[in-house]
């Protein structure tokens, strides 16, 4: 695919003597590693921007319809957002977009931020086993190392047309323990490069966008719910009481049992099983939910 009939990329993947970043992304290796319909996806990396999301979610608005993806990467994040607009700064870690076509109603969307995260745990996996065996997903777009957050999603959607979406994947995988971010957190953060101390950004980001590219095919043709089992498998919080909460509010409690076809989170409670979709909430473990709620401005 030629590069004028996909979305913008105005700026070239940077050789890896770029300044700034211990690590940069060689364009070649990158694109040899790339498998099966990943191959044909447009790649873009910046030194620095606003957000890899933003960027790519203002492309799509205008961007004529592909089937390919387009990866934006950016070394450093001035304003990038998490769930519930919560901003971040992406720094220690891999931070990027891609934007999935999918030609698809946004009402089919359902289980996707899911869907993605297993396809980031199972990557890690292809790296190395021991990492991938280490990793937990926290319902609905976490995944953590021993209660400590290794990743996290974002996704937006952007329409075009019937049945033609844009999902906007935002994910920012933290390579080394930020001990600057922990502060501004208050809490433990995990990452890569304490299973890989050789940590190879280019091999490791050419796996991600790899798995992405197979999670993207297996949706389109079945939706999450072929992928559930192995979603509810590596559920960090299965069968553990948790609380729901919202502004730091309590919205709902009972045992975690994983999700269902849809990406709900199955939430046992006295009153028996409930579904739960994702909307605005956070999920907690309910010894740690009643500290989160006394301190709201520790972030997600």
């Amino acid at each position: 695919m030629s590069a004028d009939k996909s979305l913008p990329t105005p700026d070239p993947l940077p050789g890896p003597a770029a300044p700034a970043q211990a690590w940069r992304i060689d364009p070649d290796r990158l694109r040899a590693a790339l498998t099966g319909p990943a191959r044909g996806w447009t790649l873009g990396v910046v030194d620095e921007t606003g957000s890899t999301n933003a960027d790519l979610t203002l492309a799509c608005r205008s961007a004529p319809w592909t089937e390919s993806a387009t990866l934006r990467l950016a070394y450093r994040q001035t304003a990038g957002r998490g769930r519930q607009g919560r901003p971040w700064q992406g720094q220690a870690g891999l931070t990027f977009s891609v934007a999935l076509p999918l030609p698809l109603a946004p009402s089919q969307l359902s289980g996707l931020s899911l869907a993605v995260g297993l396809a980031l745990a199972e990557a890690l996996g292809d790296c190395d086993a021991r990492l991938g065996a280490a990793v937990g997903l926290k319902w609905p777009n976490d995944l953590q190392i021993d209660g400590r957050k290794l990743a996290g999603i974002l996704i937006e959607s952007v329409p075009a047309g019937p049945q033609r979406v844009w999902a906007v994947v935002g994910i920012g995988l933290n390579l080394v323990r930020d001990a600057q971010m922990e502060a501004a957190l208050g809490r433990s953060l995990a990452g890569v490069t304490e299973f890989l101390p050789g940590c190879d950004p280019t091999a490791l980001l050419a796996a991600v966008l790899n798995r992405l590219a197979v999670m993207r095919e297996d949706f389109l043709a079945q939706g999450f719910a072929p992928m559930a089992p192995r979603w509810s498998a590596r559920d960090a919080y299965r069968d553990q009481p948790v609380r729901l909460l919202h502004d730091g509010r309590v919205q709902a409690e009972g045992l975690a049992r994983g999700v269902d076809g849809d990406g709900h989170l199955l939430l046992e409670t006295p009153s028996g099983l409930e579904r739960i979709a994702s909307g605005e909430v956070s999920l907690r473990l309910a010894e740690k939910a009643a500290d989160k709620a006394a301190d709201r401005g520790a972030g997600a």
